[in-house]
């Protein structure tokens, strides 16, 4: 019998509570394997959320395919539930297994055709595209937590813990480690110590340094730049910085803002640090998108005047500290060479409708997962708000207290708000996975129509969306295209090969047949004069 593994995974704790997943894909690829002649070697269970860190039993799966040649066999429900990205898409592929995914009827492997994996790469990318908007829409909640004051890290620096601030989680200060991070200000502030004098003299005077400090356990000696990031913290006397911006928080503050500006004041002396060069703000429409094929150095736009009064823009290596013997080139050049590379992934319009399947098959596991989700926070709503009104009507009938109104009432609230925010968040992530399919389509159709088109800014943007690495040498552009477009563009390449391969065969073919010489009657005489 053919050895295999098989891969099972939940990708939320509800999942596992209701009891439905785990079971029922074990006893799917159980059965599958049955009826198929496979032998099970190795099972793999990951009980995680789709965008955790670090899947051990995944590692595990591929560590084990990798040690025992003889399995080349992994059996798996659904592509969801094996791939959390593109990475772990690329790292099956060199395992050079075969992949079951029983429940879509889909085998992926070395026998698999070029379509085939094209297809499937299509709705992996779809997937992982779909789990990076539902993660941005968690950022957007955590910017909304951070505007309203609350520092929105779940590991607050030394100092502070986590609490409650206003019903909702926060730092709240740790007097274990208070009298630490004020002994570091009010030292520091005298400008007596450098940071290692500090660190020896709050040894010397026996403040403890708290073994949690920072996420350690096991941490006996507290570093310089340790003290500095706590010296520079705004949050110590009321502010935070969260996304490079400063936030007026909420928290109980543990220092004053003369202490710390002092502390700050101390800090940029002694690093002397002087005010850097401003950059130009002309704008060039290739800048930043381009690079050195030769020393890897920035290639940038300059703007020159012909002796006729004409200006034009070149591109140029900076050539900083290098010895590179690259020549600028003409901005026009470089345009007329994208928009020629653009067209390496222009799809005809039956290649259009293979992607067009594929992301309705992507299509379907979405709903079979997240819409299945959102369906049952809708639910949970709903029964929320049942449960608000009758709360109501035993109010009016003096059925209860006012005091157990009130607490009943902020708790569903809340539950319904925070709801509100979930389901949210599917429906922008929903809009967006619409919004890169269609681009995905309109883009593999007329990119380089698109291109001519656009004015610079849009240029710029649409490169950015296309490209991930752009190098320039001997005045020729080198692209590297972002996924799914290089899977494109490799698909059209390999099928221009392989038809100029075909229409060669067919020359050599014709030309090696020998001429065959007329014999008999023709088919239309002629009576002779």
């Amino acid at each position: 019998m053919k050895k295999a593994v098989i891969y099972v995974r939940v990708s939320s704790r509800e999942q596992k509570q209701e009891g439905y997943s785990i079971p029922a894909q074990r006893k799917l690829l159980k059965e599958f394997a049955r009826q198929n002649g496979f032998s099970i070697v190795q099972e793999f269970e990951d009980d995680e959320t789709a965008k955790s860190s670090g899947r051990s039993n995944f590692g595990a799966m591929v560590d084990y395919v990798k040690s025992h040649k003889d399995v080349n066999t992994i059996l798996v429900e659904k592509t969801d539930r094996l791939y959390r990205n593109f990475k772990d898409y690329v790292l099956i592929d060199e395992l050079d297994v075969t992949v079951f995914l029983v429940k879509e009827n889909e085998v992926i492997g070395k026998e698999a055709s070029s379509h085939q994996k094209f297809m499937h790469g299509i709705k992996v990318l779809m997937a992982k595209n779909y789990v990076d908007n539902l993660s941005e829409e968690v950022k957007k909640g955590l910017k909304q937590k951070a505007e309203q004051g609350i520092y929105p890290c779940s590991m607050p620096p030394l100092g502070y813990k986590m609490g409650k601030i206003a019903d909702k989680a926060g730092p709240v200060v740790d007097e274990l480690n208070r009298d630490l991070v004020i002994a570091m200000f009010e030292r520091f502030a005298t400008g007596r110590y450098s940071l290692k004098s500090l660190i020896d003299e709050l040894y010397k005077e026996g403040i403890v340094i708290p073994e949690n400090f920072p996420r350690s356990s096991k941490l006996k000696k507290i570093s310089k730049s340790s003290v500095q990031r706590i010296l520079r913290n705004p949050i110590y006397y009321g502010d935070f910085i969260w996304k490079d911006k400063i936030h007026v928080g909420v928290h109980e503050p543990i220092i004053n803002k003369v202490l710390w500006k002092n502390v700050q004041d101390i800090l940029d002396s002694r690093e002397n640090r002087g005010k850097q060069a401003k950059w130009g703000t002309r704008h060039f429409t290739f800048k930043g998108l381009l690079e050195c094929g030769e020393c890897h150095r920035t290639v940038t736009g300059d703007k020159k005047t012909k002796s006729s009064g004409k200006e034009y823009v070149y591109y140029r290596c900076t050539k900083y500290k290098s010895e590179c013997s690259q020549k600028p080139v003409n901005e026009n050049a470089i345009n007329e060479q994208i928009e020629q590379a653009l067209k390496d992934i222009e799809l005809p319009k039956d290649t259009v409708d293979y992607i067009t399947e594929a992301l309705k098959d992507s299509l379907d596991i979405k709903r079979d997962t997240t819409d299945r989700e959102r369906k049952r926070l809708e639910d949970r709503k709903i029964k929320l708000m049942t449960r608000l009104d009758r709360l109501y009507e035993d109010k009016l009938d003096n059925n209860i207290t006012e005091d157990f109104y009130n607490r009943k009432f902020n708790e569903y609230t809340e539950q319904v708000t925070d709801l509100d925010s979930r389901i949210s968040n599917y429906t922008q992530a929903d809009i967006d996975y619409y919004r890169y399919g269609s681009g995905i389509l309109e883009l593999a159709h007329k990119a380089s129509k698109l291109y001519r088109m656009a004015n610079d800014e849009e240029k710029r943007e649409l490169l950015g969306y296309l490209l991930s690495n752009c190098q320039l040498i001997d005045k020729k552009l080198v692209i590297e295209y972002r996924k799914p477009f290089e899977m494109i563009m490799k698909r059209n390449t390999s099928f221009r090969t392989s038809e100029n391969s075909l229409t060669k065969a067919k020359n050599t073919l014709s030309g090696a047949l020998p001429s065959v010489e007329r014999t008999g009657r023709d088919s239309n005489p002629q009576l002779p004069p």
